[in-house]
């Protein structure tokens, strides 16, 4: 189909009864736009020194650095025993598998325990041992 230049009646181009109208400067902005634009201003330069969202976001996932228990023996065994009861029982994986990662998970969480029990061993001071530990036998009297 060819489509050829015709003459279209110029009232289809507009309603009825109105009529164009020149172009003009745009009229001085409300007091509204002013307050939208100084509340911009004000978002942009309280958010310039502060790192983007996304590095935000990723600080919001790492534990606090000073918190010292997120490091202890104690809460790791927990994990690992949270990991063998709750986790590993939901994984839709084979028997085999799950149960390799059981028994890999398991000797870790033994070697931790065993870990933390002689630690918690040589901590305790021994029956007839002065308080201080070793050091205590070794100060002359003065």
């Amino acid at each position: 189909m060819k489509i050829t230049g015709r003459q279209v009646d110029s009232d289809r181009y507009r309603i009825s009864g109105t009529v164009p109208e020149p172009v003009r400067p745009i009229e001085r902005s409300s007091g509204q736009d002013d307050e939208f634009i100084r509340a911009v201003d004000l978002a942009r330069t309280r958010d310039a020194d502060q790192p983007p969202l996304a590095a935000r976001l990723d600080a919001l996932e790492r534990p606090e650095a000073r918190d010292g228990r997120s490091y202890d023996n104690a809460r790791s065994i927990e994990l690992l025993q949270h990991v063998i009861d709750d986790v590993l029982p939901t994984l839709e994986a084979e028997e085999d598998i799950v149960a390799m990662a059981r028994d890999v998970v398991g000797e870790e969480l033994e070697w931790r325990q065993a870990w933390d029990g002689r630690m918690n061993e040589a901590m305790t001071p021994r029956d007839g041992d002065a308080p201080g530990g070793d050091d205590a036998r070794d100060e002359e009297p003065s």
